[in-house]
């Protein structure tokens, strides 16, 4: 039998792939978008706050988030093999909530 996984419990899952950003952000677990954009909108580095609009983007691209767009050309130019691997893992089979 296959454990449905919740929306929120998915999102959570895909932003610890993104491993220096995102483990341990405020608002990944539990899923709370509106603490991660506060916290992606205040001093973090460019990859971060790429990996954040990231992970809004898929929960919701049609809000504005304050940390602003998923901006994929700087996310590529800043992000390490390991993010552009979660990515990549992601844009391979991609999925929304």
């Amino acid at each position: 039998m296959t454990v449905q996984r919740t929306p929120e419990e998915r999102i959570a899952e895909l932003a610890r792939t993104f491993p220096s950003s995102l483990v341990g952000a405020p608002g990944i677990k539990p899923w709370e978008p509106r603490n991660l954009d506060s916290w992606a909108a205040s001093v973090v580095s460019s990859g971060e706050r790429q990996a954040a609009c990231f992970i809004l983007a898929v929960w919701d691209s049609g809000s504005a988030w304050d940390c602003g767009h998923f901006d994929l050309m700087k996310a590529l130019s800043t992000w390490d093999e390991a993010h552009h691997r979660a990515f990549l893992t992601w844009a391979a089979e991609p999925w929304w909530p």
